[in-house]
Formats: structure tokens, sequence, C-alpha cells
């Protein structure tokens, strides 16, 4: 069940709740993740702060309670509405007694008022066992309770204390505050329903507030009532009970809030929804994949940026990782544009935390953390106990995998290449540029024997080779940072002269400074044989003994569970794409022979299976390059069904929201075969087997645009 926690979460951005049901379960866990609410841990700085459960509803007939783990289920469905947001259920069940009765529930979390989240309940009375001594039965007593529920946290942690409670009129209202970080949220809570017969009362509690349906039904009679819930935090305003309450008498009815919210996913997909005819199971499966994009980001919110789990569970902690710049930001620059510009602005904002960590460490420029939550400073933890082996193990990413500089300053470059947004590029994007690069030329060390500037020391995207010196992928991606950097600078004196001057102040960019950086872009390492066109991932790899993969067919974890943390570094065995996923993020570089060589000699000694999520749909994009349109489809539902169907065995933890932008890009960059091409576009299609159509709107220099590809008979 904890993995369908996962699958069926609903969201709006601003808040994400679990799939766990209304009368709870033995063993689930319920959460509720608000967008940038975080409270301290004693390991890895801090965590989103699982808020008071919004869902409980407690069903009483005849004083027996309506729970899954108890009686006889007849019928069962559950269905995630994607083109609405929506999360219902149906269920049929007879009590232990021998009542039988039909529960329906349907629940959203608002799109258009991401502060509200609804819940439409129903029971009806289908069958009464007779009574003792065969009269006839009487009318079957009905209790429905609503309430908050203050007894969650993040697992065994709880980050939340009572404050107040309390009524106004047909509102209740419940007052927590993070125990560290002082997060006030307030929760907001009206209870309804119809049906005649039915009496209301509140209960108040310090852990669970609510109110109590009492009255009766006859066989074929049904109980319909409403839960609406309001939530504001104390980012929202510093006033969280005067907003929390005005909003809620404002909301209107379950019905009103749904239709509203219908059309604003019908807006959304018709701009980002991806067609796919001939193969319901991939069509499925990629918006499924869209959804959680959606659900995740904000639509106004730069403070903070999209988790690894987006809002769906705990692992990770919320935390920022490049995964948003490489893998789903791609997807919103494209249909999204206002939400990527958001979440560029995020790492805007950071600018000095990243000047700050490159600082402490002895360079210039900004060098932004491998982890990030809200301040921008390093949360990543020193020492975890690996998943898998159970060992504890030194984590070295936050101290040596730089590349993360890089790619924030790719996604501020595509972005700009996509929208042409120039006010952006002009007052954030360019100091981005000039900052990160800065950095990477404090960082480089003169080479005098081969008259080259080399990276040592960091860890690749590989991750499973420590301590690396010239990773292809790292070297690669800042000189082409710097060299970028180069050109912004001179973009920028042609196109707003005065706020190059201040840049160039401000940051020292004289023109002996900007003659070193292009030195040390043209003579940057690039560990790359001129004749043969491989890279060498990294100095020495070519060197590391080969791994017989034959040898462990039928695993059901990773190689380096398997192997062990050391062990697993002497051999040509990695985690996920890294010369591979240079090739695709830096595509027009590097022509078709180049890429055949590299992917033949990568491709398979990388972990697809349990390595990482993230680059099965990446690599869709080179096999379809290369022709390799089978092998492409099985890493495309590979990574589509990471979640749908739990096949790494950790869906539980939350949704892999890298993998969900891999797949976007899979379908567009993949199959599609997009590529911009000035004011214009091209595609260059690859169809599997059954595909007959595949179709998607995006945008390109503030123009719509529709492709609908349909395969030649």
């Amino acid at each position: 069940l904890s993995t369908q926690e996962t699958v069926y979460t609903i969201g709006n951005g601003y808040f994400g709740t679990r799939g766990t049901f209304e009368e709870n379960y033995p063993g689930d866990n319920p959460a509720s993740l608000l967008f940038g609410v975080f409270d301290s841990i004693p390991v890895g700085k801090e965590e989103l702060a699982n808020a008071p459960d919004w869902l409980p509803l407690k069903l009483f007939v005849n004083d027996e309670r309506f729970r899954l783990d108890k009686g006889k289920i007849l019928a069962y469905e559950r269905t995630l509405d994607m083109h609405n947001g929506s999360l219902s259920r149906t269920v049929r069940w007879v009590s232990p007694g021998g009542l039988q009765l039909t529960v329906r529930s349907e629940r959203f979390a608002s799109l258009t008022d991401e502060h509200v989240g609804a819940i439409r309940y129903s029971v009806t009375i289908d069958e009464v066992p007779p009574a003792p001594g065969g009269g006839d039965r009487q009318d079957v007593e009905v209790a429905l309770w609503a309430s908050f529920n203050m007894a969650v946290g993040n697992h065994d942690l709880m980050h939340w204390e009572s404050v107040d409670q309390g009524h106004q009129d047909d509102i209740i209202w419940l007052q927590a505050r993070t125990r560290h970080s002082m997060v006030q949220l307030v929760q907001s809570m009206s209870f309804t329903t119809q049906t005649p017969g039915f009496q209301k009362e509140r209960f108040p509690s310090d852990v669970a507030p609510g109110w109590r349906l009492r009255g009766t039904l006859a066989r074929g009679e049904t109980l319909t009532a409403e839960k609406l819930v309001v939530m504001y935090t104390s980012r929202d305003t510093p006033d969280v009970l005067p907003a929390a309450l005005e909003h809620h008498r404002r909301i209107g009815s379950f019905a009103r809030l749904l239709v509203q919210d219908e059309q604003a996913w019908q807006n959304f997909w018709e701009t980002s929804d991806v067609l796919i005819e001939g193969d319901e199971k991939a069509q499925q499966a990629i918006r499924f994949n869209i959804y959680q994009l959606r659900i995740s980001a904000s639509s106004h919110d730069s403070r903070y940026s999209i988790a690894a789990k987006g809002l769906t569970g705990f692992s990770y902690h919320g935390h920022i990782f490049h995964d948003t710049e490489i893998f789903m930001l791609p997807f919103f620059t494209y249909t999204q544009p206002a939400i990527a510009r958001n979440l560029l602005l995020y790492r805007y904002r950071l600018l000095p935390a990243a000047r700050a960590k490159a600082a402490a460490h002895g360079y210039k420029g900004a060098q932004y953390p491998w982890e990030s939550t809200l301040d921008g400073q390093e949360a990543t933890p020193t020492v975890i106990i690996h998943p898998e082996s159970g060992e504890l193990i030194p984590v070295l990413n936050g101290e040596l995998e730089l590349h993360i500089t890089a790619s924030v300053a790719y996604a501020v470059w595509q972005y700009w290449q996509v929208t042409a947004d120039d006010i952006f590029m002009q007052e954030y994007g360019a100091e981005i540029l000039l900052s990160t690069a800065a950095f990477w030329v404090s960082r480089v060390q003169f080479d005098q024997a081969h008259n080259s500037y080399e990276i040592n020391d960091v860890i690749g995207p590989d991750e499973w080779h420590e301590h690396v010196d010239n990773n292809a992928y790292t070297n690669y991606m800042a000189k082409w940072n710097i060299q970028t950097a180069i050109d912004i600078s001179s973009w920028l004196r042609e196109t707003a002269p005065a706020k190059a001057q201040e840049l160039a102040q401000r940051l020292d960019l004289d023109t002996e400074t900007l003659d070193h950086w292009r030195e040390v872009s043209a003579r940057m390492c690039i560990p790359q044989d001129k004749e043969t066109e491989l890279f060498e991932q990294f100095d020495g790899f070519f060197r590391l003994e080969h791994l017989d993969q034959n040898k462990y067919v039928g695993r059901t974890t990773s190689y380096q569970g398997l192997l062990g943390l050391r062990s697993v570094q002497h051999y040509q065995i990695i985690k996920q794409a890294d010369v591979l996923m240079l090739l695709t993020v830096l595509d027009e570089h590097f022509d078709l022979e180049t890429k055949r060589v590299n992917w033949t000699y990568y491709y398979p000694i990388t972990d697809h299976d349990y390595g990482s999520s993230l680059t099965p749909a990446l690599h869709t994009i080179l096999a379809c390059e290369l022709g390799l349109t089978d092998t492409a489809y099985d890493l495309f539902m590979k990574g589509a069904l990471t979640d749908l169907e739990n096949l790494r065995g950790n869906a539980s933890e939350g949704i892999h929201c890298a993998c969900c932008g891999a797949v976007w890009q899979a379908a567009v960059f993949g199959f599609a075969g997009l590529r911009l091409a000035g004011d214009d576009y091209r595609t260059n299609p690859s169809w599997p087997d059954g595909w007959t159509r595949l179709a998607f709107n995006f945008y390109h220099k503030g123009k719509p645009f529709r492709v609908d590809l349909r395969r030649p008979l």
C-alpha cells in the first residue's frame, strides 16, 4: 500500500498529499508536504515537514467502524483522474456484523485555488442483516467524523506542535508551528451535508479537532458530506489565521471548486500533453509522469524549487539537486515557461550562498551546493546508511560533485534559447553564467606537462567513482560554461551596456580576466581520443577491471549494493549516464559517429536496472539518434513505468521526479526528434512498434507550436 500512496498523490504545487485512505489503515504513511516548509533534522540540515493530516474521515455504522482491514471487501476501485487532478474511490464492504454498504470518496488539491483541499464522501446502505429473532431491522445509525490529525510525522520524527484551535460559525481551525524553523500553519475546515436528518456537533481536541455528523439511514439511502480545507502558512502572510478564515468563507461548494479545477487542468493539458496513439500503456505512463511534474511545481513561488521526490515522499528530505535543471526544467521551459523562470529565479536567489561556498573553499565566483533547500547553504549530509548494503558510508557529493554549477548555467542558457527572454538574461541569467564561470576558472589547475587546465578530485555524474581527475562531463561542461559566459558578456555589452558595466565592476571582469577565461576554455583538458572520438570517463577509467555482468544475472539490487562502496570503484561499471549524458545535454556539439562510438562503449557498462532512475529514459534520446528504436522504446518504458509499476522497489519513498522529466524529453527530443532551428524547428521521428501518432505542443520565443506526427503507412 505504501507504493500506492505515492502513485495516488494529489497536489497543486502548494501542497502534495499522499494517497492514503481517509479512514486510515494500519501501517499507512499519511503525508501532506507544503512547498518550501522545512524544519530542522539532525543529519542533512532540514527537511520538508509533514503537515497535520487533513484527510481523516471516520465512518461508523451501528457502532462498527469502516476500515479495510476488517469485515469483507466485495468490490474496490480507485482512480486517479490525471485530466482533472482528482482521486476517487468506490468500496463495497460488509461489516463484521453483516451490514453491507458502498463508500465513495473523491478528493483533489485545487489547481485554481492552491490553498484549498476538498473531499466529497458518501455512504449508501445496501443491505441490512435481519434483526435478531427475525423481526424488522431498524434504520442504521451512522456517524461520520471529519478531523485533522496532528499525530503524523516524517516517519518517527514529529515536526509540528499545536499552538491553538477554535471555531467561527461552521469553520473550525487548527494552528500549528514547526518546532525549530517556527513556521506557522493554520488549517481551517468546514464539514457539511444536505442529507436530511443528520445533526452536526463540534469536538475539540489538541491533536484531532473536528466535526461529527450523526443520523440514521434506511436501506438504499445515502449520506453525502463535503469536507473543505484551507491552508495558510507564515510564508504566505504574517496573519495566518485571519487569512485562512477569510479565504475559507469565499471558497464555495465542492462542485463549484471541481468545475473550476477541471477548467484549470484542461488549460494545462492543452499546452503540456503528449499524445501517443497505438500504445495505451505508453500513453497512460507519459501522462502520469507529466502530471507528477505539474503537482510538484509552484505556479508563482521562486523561493523554492522541485525536490528529487517533489511533494510526494520523504526521501532526500525535499532537497534540490541538479536533477531539476537537467531533467525536469526542459519540460517547463518548453511548455510552462513562467514556471521555468521561477525555478531559475530560485537559483538566482541562492547566488550569495553559492559565492560563500566557493569562497569557503578558496575559490572565486559561485559554486552551487549539491543539495539545497531555502537559504542555498550546502544541505548534503556528510554520512548516511547505504540503502542497499546497510553500511555506514561517508557522503562526499557536497564537496566533490561540482558539475551542478555548470548544470545551473546550462539551464539558464537553454531557457534563454527557447524563450528569448532577454530581460531575464539581462537582469538575472547573465550574472549566474558569469559567476559560475568565475568559479570554474578558479577551480582549474594548470598542468605544464600537457599544457592544459585540469579539474581534479571530483565526483562525476556516474557517482560510483570518487576522487577522480578530469571527469569528461565535468570538464567539458566547465569549458562550455566559461565560453558561454564570455559570449554572454559580449551580448550584454551590446544590449544592456549599463548592466554589463555594473556586473563587470562588481565581478571584477576586466579585459585581462576575460582573456584568461578564453585561455582556460581553449586549453581545458578533455579526455578524448582524437582518432576514435571515444571519451575516457575520467583519467584512468580505461585501466579499471571489466566486470563480468553475467555472474549477476537475476540480481535485484545495484552493482554498488552487491560489490560495496569501495570495491565497485575498481570496475568499469557505472551507475548512470556520464559521458552519454554529456553527448545528450550538449547534443549539437557532437557528430553522429562520436555518439555511436561512445554509446557502444558506455551503454553496456551502465546499470540500467538498479543504478539510477534518471538515465534509462534519457538514453532514449541517443538511442533514437542512432537508429536503435527497439532499445529506445525499452529504455523509455523502463523510465515511464518506474513508479507506476514500482520497477525499482522504492516507489514508496516518493515519485522519481527527475525520471518524469526524462520521460518527457525522451518522447519529445527522442522519438519526435525535436530540435530548434533559429525561429523554427525540425523533427526526425523514430517510431516504436505500434505507435501511429505522436503529438505535443511547445513554446519557442514566445510563440506556440503544434507538432502532430503521423506514422507513414
